[in-house]
């Protein structure tokens, strides 16, 4: 998620990508994300990783949609591309907190 993230600031930033049209490059990073997550999801065995590609996959969605009717607007491209990245840092966040060593540490600290 971070090498994603990076990689889409970085495209940005050499493209000068306004964020508020599709971008091939930015597709291309985020779709490399969806299969890094679907292998994720399928050597895991806890649940986060299952949200966070569900949540990755709606990300490209919108990505296919703007490809296949051009005419939605820049505001509502950039919101929903955008919106999916919080829940799937939220589940990333939640998972890495309910992960065994975690919860086995806070149970001591906490008496």
């Amino acid at each position: 998620m971070i090498i994603g993230s990076l990689s889409s600031l970085a495209v940005g930033k050499v493209l000068g990508t306004p964020w508020t049209s599709m971008e091939a490059e930015i597709f291309a990073i985020d779709v490399v994300g969806l299969l890094a997550l679907i292998y994720l999801t399928l050597k895991s065995d806890r649940f986060w990783p299952i949200w966070a590609t569900a949540f990755q996959l709606l990300a490209v969605t919108i990505h296919t949609a703007v490809m296949m009717a051009p005419e939605i607007t820049p505001w509502a491209f950039a919101t929903g591309a955008v919106f999916w990245a919080y829940p799937m840092l939220l589940a990333l966040a939640i998972g890495s907190s309910e992960h065994e060593p975690f919860a086995r540490r806070r149970k001591i600290e906490s008496g």
